[in-house]
């Protein structure tokens, strides 16, 4: 039996192309997509509160944490926006996928107010959008990553302590 070389590298390629497609390995690393997305979805409409770290308020540092919490997240503990950044578990990526955290390198102004995107951190929940307490409604909500939240140079990164 006759192989045709070309057919047989073709093969080879796409074998080793699944091998590398991710799969649910977004934030945290080990939880699916879904369960991250079910998880955050639970906390939309639930008040915005410096501090806060329960259903009745909540901010959004603890919102991350309360969300990873929930789907497992291996030794995951409370921490600020800016520790979050320096975390070596938070690692960074340019292929966000729903679950990953997203933060921002600069603050952004918005008719004429400033928003302090730098320590602000949000959950990407696919196609463009994140979830993260808003300073527009005073409650978890979510928003199109266009704008200000553009301009505010977003940046993703997943947990990924195993």
């Amino acid at each position: 039996m006759k192989i045709n070389k070309q057919k047989a590298i073709a093969s080879c390629l796409v074998v080793i192309l699944i091998a590398f497609i991710p799969l649910g390995a977004a934030a945290p690393v080990g939880t699916s997509e879904s369960a991250t997305l079910k998880a955050a979805n639970s906390w939309i409409g639930v008040k915005a509160l410096y501090g806060g770290n329960s259903r009745s308020g909540i901010d959004c540092s603890h919102l991350v944490y309360q969300v990873y919490k929930q789907v497992g997240a291996k030794s995951i503990v409370f921490q600020t926006v800016a520790n979050m950044k320096k975390n070596k578990y938070y690692v960074t990526t340019t292929s966000p996928r729903p679950g990953d955290v997203i933060f921002w390198k600069k603050n952004a102004t918005k008719n004429g107010k400033t928003y302090s995107l730098a320590n602000h951190v949000g959950i990407y929940i696919g196609n463009g959008k994140f979830m993260h307490t808003s300073d527009e409604t005073n409650k978890v909500a979510t928003d199109s990553i266009s704008g200000m939240y553009r301009n505010g140079m977003p940046y993703y990164a997943r947990w990924s302590h195993t």
